[in-house]
């Protein structure tokens, strides 16, 4: 157990006067001991007791703390970590009062036996650039069993002269379901000293008295369990329980007595190399701003960050000499630097306290030095007010107004300053800019070529700089890829690059590949959703419940990100935009700006999206849905041209005019970036895949099964050949996916279908009755086994089974639409399954498939003009379709239309080279 930790940037400071080893000795006069038995407890709190008592007074602030933990099993002994109290020993006194085990009722004084603590110093947080200077003295306690419990007392003594005779004190309140069988809370103070307290979290209500000179607060633990916060409510309101005590009677007191800790007269040694380095900058411009923007360069880029808590460093920050000197400093040394040189340049400036993420709760708690964990710089010119942080990285003089996401500030002041809330400013320049070139000319059916730049400016463009230089170009590949993929949906990059422009404080991430941009074919005319405005934006919050009513919705952080787009569509008359092509609107606080414009086959389109990160009130949450659901029915989207060709008839067209040729280039570009990478000849297969050339495929997944064989490799070939008519090696293919993954049902389903391909009948019979026997919902499996049936001329069995699942599910429309498949295509019953495909259809949302089906039913009914409307019917929906698209080409040949029927033959074949011996299964042939 620790009972103290120093802060992160700020932390209290006092003259070296502690000791740097714990001593023993019994508790002070004003500890009121727990006595009598502890609580029995049980496995749900082994912390029997957890008593916490604090004395505030004008030099130094004591805690005192008494805990019991019982040890209530096995798992907890193994659990059990040794005994740690954490101290700062050159303000800090560690005294240790207790150290006991209870055994069956009988006490063991381990600290009457000998025992003392051994006193290690760890630097836990080096790794964070932090050195705090704490001691940890640790108790390892032999012989602990199961049943024992430990009870141990310390008290800590923290002093402080920087608050200049002010006292505070921040006490937790533990809350259930807290594992804690007894517990309490008492903080107490001299009667004449000018504490004021305040209380935070539901059931904190300490008892009040007078005694013995002091003023004392009581308060039992713990209490009850916490109202649940919605996520997104401000910090404000998920604050744990609480108590927070202080002296000073205002911020302004705090800020007047903080003050002086960051005067900069005398600070900087004339004739130094601290005092040249700031001259060159007065030497270099006369403008305030330019000279700000330099110095805060000085501080960020030539000064690491190294937070040092030893002696005075927790809030006194060390001399700019010595932060320039050593070349290191934390917020406080950056701070006091910074204000150092722009006092020497002449801008006007002042340290102000933040907190880094709690400052939207700092309106509501007492005046505390506790209540900030960070100093930044606040300088004025011209009016306008910066604010600068020398910790970060990458600031540019564009960026200087940015206001950061601290929501409040205390400005230190000789005269003292009110706490005071940061506006809210749009920045000058987005943080992140996206330009993305599209060529799409090939045609909206394939992939489009792409050129990207993601530029980021600020902290995170001089990281990425800084990976640059220390990259590998493999580690650069990965970097891009893994950064970009985000904007590139399915995309294959082949070239990559990182340019960092120190004039314009940018760094910009360049890629080229190929991408993948979704056009819609749900409707008949094709069209590309582009809105990254509103599309995937929503009012999320839930205020549903009535305690949360009141609650405002957290605006987050601030931020501007814009988006360019330029698209080359394919040079066909026609293209035109739907939805805001131009808008402006504001949502809950956050502006969404685009203007897209259209000329001719080139769209340039760009958008911003400003996230102010001011809160929304509840009572606005209607209107914000109301406006999105509203611009939701604007979304903005690129339509084709009436009479556009479908998915296959533009992959035709293309193929014969050879405009693939640069889309297969890049996809060879991307395997030759990384050769033994596997993915670069899967996103190739996929595209040979997607224009119909299996064989070319196959070649592809071959390579890079040999660099990455996995189950769901082996089964994607397994599907090439079976499209190529290898039934035996797409077989064999699928059995090694089994081997890989004996539970794929993917795999399993090949399998089967394959084995009745191969007339292997009795084989898939058995494999899918055993996976009928095992399956929870088995109804796939028995459309499957039918089908197989079917093969296997066994039709009128599978009619059986099927029968008798729709008896248990009538309602199925995949079943009725299997049943009316294996009648029409098996030529039996088909009056019957012409009812069953016409139920299917009133039943499914989506009929083209089951219309399908009808249409051969009707075909083998000599209705070829009823079997004709429901083609057209099914390819209005999906066009493409090789099934529909065949057999309507065999009914437009037997109705003398030749040129309309050879021309969906061409379109299946196309798509389906298989599809004339597949078609001559059942019997039927052009």
């Amino acid at each position: 157990m620790a009972v103290f930790l120093a802060g992160s940037c700020l932390g209290l400071a006092s003259p070296a006067i502690a000791a740097d080893a714990p001593s023993y000795a019994a508790p002070a006069a004003w500890v009121v001991p727990t006595t009598g038995p502890l609580p029995a407890g049980d496995a749900a709190t082994p912390w029997l007791l957890s008593d916490s008592q604090v004395l505030i007074e004008a030099d130094k602030r004591s805690t005192f703390n008494d805990h019991a933990y019982r040890i209530a099993s096995a798992d907890a002994l193994r659990n059990w970590d040794d005994l740690q109290f954490v101290w700062q020993p050159d303000r800090d006194d560690l005294i240790v009062h207790r150290l006991e085990i209870i055994r069956g009722g009988a006490t063991i004084d381990l600290l009457a036996q000998g025992l003392k603590l051994t006193v290690l110093r760890r630097e836990k947080d080096f790794e964070q650039k932090t050195i705090d200077g704490l001691l940890t003295a640790t108790a390892a306690i032999e012989d602990l069993r199961v049943g024992d419990t430990v009870r141990f007392a310390v008290t800590l003594v923290e002093r402080s002269d920087v608050l200049a005779g002010n006292s505070e004190a921040i006490v937790d309140v533990q809350a259930k379901p807290a594992a804690i069988a007894q517990g309490s809370v008492r903080v107490l103070w001299p009667k004449d000293l000018p504490v004021k307290w305040k209380a935070f979290g539901k059931g904190v209500a300490p008892v009040e008295q007078d005694k013995g000179g002091y003023h004392i607060l009581s308060q039992a633990q713990p209490v009850v369990k916490q109202d649940e916060m919605p996520a997104d409510a401000p910090l404000r309101y998920r604050r744990p329980p609480g108590l927070e005590f202080s002296t000073f009677p205002n911020w302004t007191d705090l800020s007047r007595t903080i003050a002086p800790l960051y005067a900069t007269a005398g600070t900087v040694k004339e004739g130094g190399t601290l005092a040249a380095a700031i001259d060159r900058i007065a030497a270099a411009t006369a403008d305030p701003k330019a000279r700000a923007a330099q110095a805060l360069a000085l501080v960020q880029n030539e000064v690491r960050y190294l937070y040092n808590g030893l002696a005075n460093g927790n809030y006194v920050p060390q001399s700019p000499e010595a932060t320039w000197s050593l070349r290191y400093g934390d917020c406080k040394a950056k701070t006091l630097l910074l204000l150092a040189a722009l006092d020497r340049l002449g801008v006007a400036a002042r340290p102000t306290l933040v907190h880094s993420t709690l400052g939207d709760a700092l309106s509501q708690r007492l005046p505390t030095l506790g209540a900030f964990d960070h100093v930044i710089v606040q300088a004025t010119i011209d009016g306008t007010d910066y604010w600068l942080d020398g910790t970060t990285a990458g600031t540019h003089i564009e960026d200087l107004a940015d206001v950061p996401p601290f929501a409040h500030a205390l400005p230190l002041t000789a005269d003292g300053h009110d706490l005071a809330p940061l506006p809210v400013r749009q920045p000058a320049r987005p943080q992140m800019t996206v330009s993305i070139a599209y060529d799409q000319s090939a045609g909206t059916a394939f992939p489009p070529l792409f050129d990207l730049d993601f530029t980021m400016r600020g902290e995170l463009a001089a990281r990425l700089a800084t990976m640059k230089a220390q990259a590998t170009p493999e580690q650069l590949r990965d970097m891009a890829q893994g950064v970009l993929s985000d904007f590139v949906n399915n995309g294959q990059i082949h070239t990559r690059s990182i340019e960092v422009d120190e004039a314009r404080g940018t760094t910009t991430l360049r890629a080229s590949g190929i991408g993948n941009l979704l056009w819609k074919r749900d409707e008949p005319r094709p069209y590309l959703p582009l809105d990254g405005l509103i599309s995937d934006f929503e009012v999320r919050a839930d205020r549903t419940r009535a305690a949360w009513r009141d609650i405002p919705v957290s605006g987050g952080g601030a931020s501007l990100l814009v988006r360019h787009i330029r698209l080359k569509l394919p040079a066909r008359p026609g293209f035109a935009t739907e939805g805001d092509a131009q808008a402006d609107m504001t949502i809950g606080g956050i502006r969404l700006r685009r203007d897209a414009r259209l000329d001719g086959a080139k769209l340039d389109q760009s958008e911003s999206i400003w996230t102010s990160g001011a809160e929304i009130a509840t009572a606005d949450l209607p209107a914000a849905r109301a406006q999105t659901a509203a611009a939701k029915q604007r979304e903005f989207r690129i339509r084709a041209p009436e009479g556009y060709p479908s998915r296959a008839e533009e992959i035709a067209e293309a193929k014969k005019a050879k405009r693939l040729a640069p889309l297969l280039a890049a996809y060879q570009k991307a395997i030759d970036d990384d050769p033994e990478e596997a993915n670069g000849y899967l996103n190739r297969a996929v595209f040979y895949s997607g224009i119909f050339e299996p064989r070319a495929a196959i070649a592809d997944v071959g390579e890079a099964l040999k660099r990455d064989a996995d189950a769901d490799t082996y089964l994607r070939r397994a599907g090439l050949y079976f499209d190529t008519g290898d039934f035996a090696l797409s077989l064999a293919d699928a059995e090694k996916a089994l081997e890989l993954d004996p539970g794929s049902e993917s795999a399993t389903d090949f399998q089967i279908r394959l084995l009745a391909e191969l007339a292997r009948y009795d084989e898939a019979l058995a494999i899918v009755d055993e996976r009928i026997a095992t399956a929870k919902d088995k109804r796939g499996w028995v459309g499957l086994k039918a089908d197989t049936l079917g093969k296997a001329g066994r039709a009128e069995e599978g009619a059986v089974l099927l029968d008798e699942a729709l008896a248990a599910r009538p309602g199925d429309a995949n079943l009725l639409n299997e049943l009316c498949w294996l009648k029409g295509t098996r030529a039996f019953a088909l009056e019957s399954a012409l009812k069953e495909c016409t139920r299917a259809i009133e039943l499914t949302d989506e009929p083209a498939q089951v219309l399908d089906s009808r249409a051969m039913v009707f075909f083998r009914l000599g209705r070829f003009e009823e079997a004709r409307a429901d083609l057209d019917a099914a390819l209005k929906i999906s066009p493409s379709v090789p099934g529909s698209l065949y057999l309507r080409g065999i009914i437009l040949l037997r109705g003398n239309d030749r040129e309309g029927g050879q021309a969906d033959l061409a379109l299946a074949r196309l798509q389906q080279g298989r599809i004339d011996a597949e078609y001559a299964k059942f019997g039927i042939k052009p």
